[in-house]
């Protein structure tokens, strides 16, 4: 039993404190379901289906970090934030660039190749069908040298890339859009912090009293946080609906409506963007 688990407690006091952003989250809501069906309609295409599926990843990710963040696990919601401004990042991307779809669909084999050289370390592997590991491994083989890089040429010594691309998120962010550029501080790279294991994020998230005492998690840095992350995940997705809408050429009115509700949103939180967090 998890006796912490929320109570409705924070979700109540955030309710009284901003009605009127609850009201825009609905908005936000009612626009990208209409806009999402909209995409839905297009012809099917390996770019549209990869596109829509990516479209709806992100939105389904900023329901995650209202979850967290209307419930009083800010730090939480920022971890996800950081899931969220790469995965709406790279749909831009993409649809700036949509020749680019087949290379990052296809470093799914490269994903699949390390998994199965995982899966033989521990034993997993033998679990596999034959005709499942030749399949992994012939797919893999059509992309290997796509995806190998040099990383030592006297030596001659290569290595797969970590990604589909070479270029940084933060290097994709500038290119799509300035402001993306500008909130990547608060949205990625921070957020990363909290999310591996470093001695700057577990402190960020402490609050040390006059007494000396120390106290993590605390209730004011959490709504902090929450804040901040219902702020920059409403501000990319209003990016990913502009971007979506133009791509498409369709859901002129739904980006409008979800334009409308994050600058409520914005207006109304804004305040505490800059505030030092307790």
């Amino acid at each position: 039993m998890i006796l912490g688990f929320p109570d409705g407690k924070d979700f109540k006091t955030f309710r009284n404190r901003h009605p009127a952003v609850l009201r825009a989250l609905n908005e936000m809501a009612v626009g990208f379901v209409g806009l999402m069906e909209l995409v839905k309609q297009q012809a099917a295409s390996e770019v549209n289906n990869v596109l829509f599926l990516l479209v709806g990843a992100s939105w389904r990710e900023f329901e995650e970090i209202l979850v967290l963040a209307l419930n009083g696990y800010g730090s939480g919601a920022m971890k996800l934030l950081r899931a969220l401004y790469e995965r709406s990042v790279t749909t831009q991307y993409l649809m700036k660039f949509p020749d680019k779809v087949r290379q990052f669909s296809d470093f799914t084999h490269v994903h699949w190749q390390k998994l199965l050289i995982d899966a033989d370390q521990t034993g997993v592997g033998a679990e596999l069908s034959k005709e499942r590991r030749e399949e992994i491994e012939s797919t893999f083989a059509k992309v290997e040298q796509q995806f190998t890089e040099v990383v030592c040429k006297p030596c001659n010594k290569t290595r797969l890339q970590g990604s589909w691309t070479k270029k940084p998120v933060p290097t994709q962010a500038r290119e799509i859009n300035e402001q993306l550029g500008h909130i990547c501080f608060q949205s990625y790279l921070m957020p990363t912090f909290f999310l591996h294991t470093t001695l700057w994020g577990i402190t960020k998230q402490m609050k040390e009293h006059p007494d000396g005492t120390r106290e993590l998690h605390s209730e004011g840095s959490e709504s902090h946080y929450a804040i901040n992350a219902i702020i920059f995940g409403s501000t990319l997705m209003t990016h990913l609906a502009d971007a979506t809408s133009s791509f498409y050429s369709t859901g002129g009115t739904e980006r409008k409506t979800i334009e409308e509700a994050v600058g409520t949103i914005t207006k109304e939180l804004i305040g505490t963007v800059g505030a030092k967090a307790p």
